[in-house]
């Protein structure tokens, strides 16, 4: 019997080391659906080469932008992939039409949403000043990563009175959809 006196003490430590392995990737789990997959890391828990190619397909995406229709006559418009969905979003690449985003306007036609696309990393502020409706504004880094997201209410005031909404750290894009529309996960290329 001496040669087996060991083992269970063994077998009870090697239990419990598993059960702290298993405890911890449950969490690790848990946590990454609830982010989304951003892992809140700068390129959405994935590995490199996939965020230059959504970064790259999402450049590609811009250039390729046509015409809008009604209601943003004037603006262009393109496909890019949110998270796992395809959305096509009106595009907001110059600093004129930043500024007025969707303002004055209840809702976004056939539109998934506004993209604002800035020529670098910025820590612009968005206000709601005269948007009617609630938005959900999800902010990227230059490869689609996930920064931060956030629910803007509707404001009647002016730029100065309305709040002011600010992603936690810089951004390359915004993404506006009406309340509720805003995928979660990085955006890129339509595929």
């Amino acid at each position: 019997m001496t040669r087996f006196a060991g083992r269970p003490a063994a077998l009870r430590v090697g239990a419990a080391a598993f059960a702290v392995l298993a405890v911890a990737l449950l969490v690790v789990g848990i946590v990454r659906l609830s982010d989304g997959g951003s892992g809140g890391g700068s390129t959405s828990g994935s590995t490199g080469a996939s965020a230059a190619s959504r970064r790259a397909g999402l450049e590609a995406a811009v250039r390729a932008a046509t015409p809008a229709g009604v209601p943003f006559r004037g603006l262009t418009h393109t496909r890019i992939a949110a998270g796992t969905m395809t959305l096509d979003v009106v595009v907001a690449d110059s600093e004129s039409e930043r500024e007025t985003g969707l303002r004055r306007r209840g809702d976004v036609g056939p539109y998934g949403g506004m993209l604002f696309v800035f020529p670098g990393p910025t820590a612009t502020a968005f206000t709601m000043s005269t948007v009617p409706v609630s938005l959900d504004i999800g902010f990227y880094d230059a490869t689609g990563a996930v920064v931060d997201r956030l629910v803007m209410r509707p404001c009647t005031g002016t730029d100065q009175t309305c709040p002011v909404y600010r992603a936690k750290r810089a951004f390359s894009y915004a993404l506006e959809t009406v309340t509720g529309g805003l995928p979660r996960g990085p955006l890129g290329g339509p595929g």
